[in-house]
């Protein structure tokens, strides 16, 4: 990725439409279509690529800027996010030489892990601030599922920020097709 401020600003804000548009999506069709109860968490999946792919030290401010924007859409606000994103990528900083996305396969699994260690530090922020651990189990439950989709769109996900943020590594999704 090159650091010209052009193409972060770019990037980003191209980044932030796709998260407008899914974001609409996810809070207008879905309870549509009686899928009220369920939320796709896109803002997450932006959250790991950043973490993945994105080498710059902004990441944390992306981060910010994500999860701020993507608060503009659900009650649980920007800060548990954040912190969750920032703690998820600097887990990633240490295991980044291990992770590399040759196939679909292997990003959907690690993408599950890393959702699932997601979220582990919200809940467990959530707790800390309600007190309330059946708040925490009933949106597990909901969220083994979400991930699980999640995780099945990553790859197809990831192929489309990595031409938008103009990622060239040797993990790149982009040259398996």
């Amino acid at each position: 990725m090159r650091e010209n401020i052009f193409d972060i600003v770019r990037s980003l804000m191209l980044t932030l439409l796709i998260l407008l548009f899914l974001e609409v999506i996810n809070t207008t069709i879905m309870p549509m279509i009686g899928l009220s109860r369920y939320n796709l968490a896109f803002n997450v999946l932006i959250v790991l690529f950043i973490g993945f792919k994105v080498n710059s030290s902004y990441q944390a401010l992306y981060i910010f800027i994500v999860q701020y924007f993507h608060s503009f859409f659900t009650v649980e606000g920007w800060e548990i996010g954040t912190i969750a994103g920032i703690l998820i990528c600097i887990i990633i900083s240490y295991m980044k030489e291990i992770l590399h996305f040759i196939n679909f396969l292997t990003t959907i699994f690690v993408t599950y892990i890393f959702q699932l260690v997601w979220f582990s530090v919200a809940a467990g922020l959530i707790y800390l601030k309600t007190e309330n651990l059946s708040y925490v189990s009933d949106k597990f439950w909901r969220f083994v599922i979400e991930a699980l989709i999640m995780s099945v769109l990553a790859p197809w996900f990831f192929m489309l920020l990595e031409r938008i943020w103009k990622v060239e590594d040797d993990s790149s999704l982009n040259k398996s097709f």
